[in-house]
């Protein structure tokens, strides 16, 4: 019997994920996707000039530097999480005080599957690219999605395979919040602290950036 309108043949499947496996193992370097538009600021700034600095550029990260040296990066997330949700004031509180470190950078030829497994192991979504000692730009996972669009697609695909199954799995007696092992439902990132909100399985970092306190 013919395959009807609109489904694929085993063949045309086998070509599709052909296509994909080849776009994921492509080598492609960090250096041909970062943006170079890095913003770099001294330790000794204040933190309303960086995120003055931040909203003016459309940057979510301002790389920090101590006697030109990078020190650390901050990034929305770490104003949010530390000044916002502690109901501090901006200018009181020091750079130090907010600042990621120590600063995880990667080369200009560096491949972006080797940059994402960097992120993955230090739960980080940015890599400033560090090139005979200066920052020459970053990297973020979504700059990482954007350039293999097979990946993302079929990460997708098997989270809305598996969806019914994970929502229809019985809790654990005895075990409430509890994480699992998977795929985020927002960012397509493998994570090992997964927890159901709102009906979606989400990463730390993601539940996080939604504005909630699932700790």
């Amino acid at each position: 019997m013919a395959d009807g309108p609109g489904r694929d043949t085993d063949a045309e499947r086998e070509i599709s994920a052909g296509i994909h496996s080849r776009e994921i193992e492509r080598e492609v370097s960090v250096a041909e996707v970062m943006n170079k538009a890095v913003i770099v600021m001294d330790i000794n700034s204040d933190i309303p000039a960086i995120a003055r600095e931040m909203v003016s550029r459309d940057a979510g990260s301002v790389v920090i530097t101590e006697n030109g040296k990078a020190m650390g990066i901050i990034t929305e997330r770490d104003l949010v999480k530390n000044i916002i949700t502690e109901d501090k004031r901006p200018g009181e509180v020091k750079v130090i005080e907010i600042l990621s470190t120590p600063l995880i950078t990667v080369e200009p030829e560096t491949s972006i599957v080797e940059a994402s497994e960097i992120m993955l192991k230090a739960n980080i979504k940015r890599l400033p690219v560090l090139e005979n000692g200066k920052i020459t730009g970053v990297i973020s996972n979504t700059d990482i999605l954007m350039v293999i669009p097979g990946l993302s697609t079929i990460l997708k695909e098997l989270i809305d395979m598996n969806r019914e199954a994970l929502l229809s799995a019985p809790p654990v007696e005895g075990i409430t919040d509890e994480s699992i092992t998977g795929i985020c439902e927002s960012c397509s990132y493998h994570s090992a602290d997964l927890k159901l909100v709102d009906g979606r399985y989400l990463c730390e970092n993601c539940r996080q950036e939604e504005g909630e306190n699932y700790e």
